[in-house]
């Protein structure tokens, strides 16, 4: 048995962004090193590679 795929949406929150915010990748990522981010429709996963760096891939 199969366990349902958890959906996280989005709620509203209020954030300061200007020219030099910045976030720890470790903030982003979940314990494999992944995130989806959703843009304009489509589904992008940002990751940890095993050299230490970030891939963004469609």
């Amino acid at each position: 048995m199969t366990q349902p795929k958890k959906i996280v949406t989005s709620s509203p929150r209020r954030v300061s962004i200007n020219a030099e915010s910045s976030v720890a990748s470790a903030l982003l990522l979940n314990h494999q090193g992944k995130l989806w981010i959703e843009h304009a429709g489509e589904r992008y996963l940002l990751r940890r590679t095993s050299n230490n760096r970030l891939i963004l891939t469609k």
